[in-house]
């Protein structure tokens, strides 16, 4: 299986990234030693498309770390499966249909990062995964968004991943999509507020904006956790 560099999106956030397209058919378990990457013992009996999918954004981590200075790294997954960074560095990976990327940062007042890559969904799964994704105190910004972007629900959805993912280093357990609420959006941000106190730096009502950026066939979302000023 071949990483080839992907200009998929150039990111708001103005940290190191890196973005890879491969093939899943293509993908064999050699390709792990190719890329100078351990295979997990835990996806030693994983189907192809997850193997190729860790591999591809390991590989996209290593490479946006190269950009900060960094030799080679190996990037492990902890019992919860969150990347294991080196110490002194925010990082964050994604990956959806054969397209993978991570983003890095050194700043210490970086918290945490989010990015995440998204599919647009159908019409009929934007219909279907409403009241799954979107509460109902989100329903009059949904409808707002819903004038100016044809898969709101796509963006919403990957905007809570990144969310999710960006806050997780400081909250330290899972947290669901309740927890963000869309209040408004602009052009290229959607903007949420927490419904519930997270940690004693992230209280009830704290504000956090997301970035957004579409192409024909996908979404990416990317959030920035800073620290206080």
């Amino acid at each position: 299986m071949s990483l080839s560099p992907a200009e998929l999106f150039t990111p708001q956030l103005s940290f190191a990234s890196y973005s890879s397209a491969f093939c899943i058919a293509d993908y064999q378990d050699s390709d792990f030693a190719r890329y100078a990457q351990p295979l997990p013992d835990k996806l030693g009996r994983a189907v192809a498309k997850r193997k190729a999918e860790y591999l591809a954004g390991r590989h996209c981590a290593s490479q946006a770390l190269q950009m900060l200075g960094l030799p080679h790294t190996v990037i492990a997954s902890a019992d919860n499966r969150a990347p294991i960074w080196p110490k002194g560095i925010q990082g964050t990976i994604s990956h959806t249909q054969e397209v993978a990327m991570a983003m890095v940062s050194d700043d210490p007042k970086v918290r945490g990062l989010g990015i995440d890559l998204e599919r647009k969904m159908s019409d009929k799964q934007e219909r279907e995964l409403q009241t799954q994704i979107l509460a109902k105190a989100e329903q009059a910004a949904f409808e707002q968004l819903s004038k100016t972007q044809s898969c709101p629900l796509t963006l919403i959805f990957s905007a809570k991943e990144s969310i999710y993912k960006a806050l997780y280093p400081v909250v330290q357990r899972f947290f669901g999509f309740e927890a963000a609420c869309l209040i408004e959006h602009s052009d290229n941000q959607l903007h949420f507020a927490l419904t519930e106190t997270l940690h004693e730096t992230l209280p009830q009502g704290t504000r956090i904006s997301v970035y957004y950026q579409l192409s024909d066939e996908l979404v990416l979302t990317e959030c920035c956790l800073r620290a206080a000023p």
